[in-house]
């Protein structure tokens, strides 16, 4: 009986963590994803709307994430990938409108 009770209570125990590392990967992951949009939409307009270099552009984030997040111009626009490519969003410029997120 006592080894029933502590094989529930292992089992329990491994839900809740591993519930816990879900819920905490689930808002890491959200947060990753705002962050690369964030970086793709705010360096196409650095870049086509106020006429900046990409190395002024850069200098508007902070140094951890310029070593986090790939920025790439590409014409008129600009992906950011972030975690070797699981995170990615891209900003296009359109003429008189300025940028807007495309992915």
């Amino acid at each position: 009986m006592a080894i029933k009770r502590s094989l529930v209570a292992a089992v329990a125990v491994g839900a809740v963590a591993l519930g816990a590392l879900g819920w905490f990967g689930a808002k890491q992951a959200a947060y990753a994803q705002v962050a690369v949009g964030y970086a793709a939409k705010q360096t196409c307009s650095c870049l086509h709307v106020s006429g900046r270099t990409m190395a002024s552009c850069l200098e508007d984030f902070p140094a951890e994430a310029r070593s986090q997040i790939e920025l790439i111009p590409e014409g008129d626009s600009v992906t950011a990938r972030a975690a070797l490519g699981a995170f990615m969003s891209q900003a296009i410029y359109e003429d008189g409108l300025g940028c807007r997120l495309a992915k």
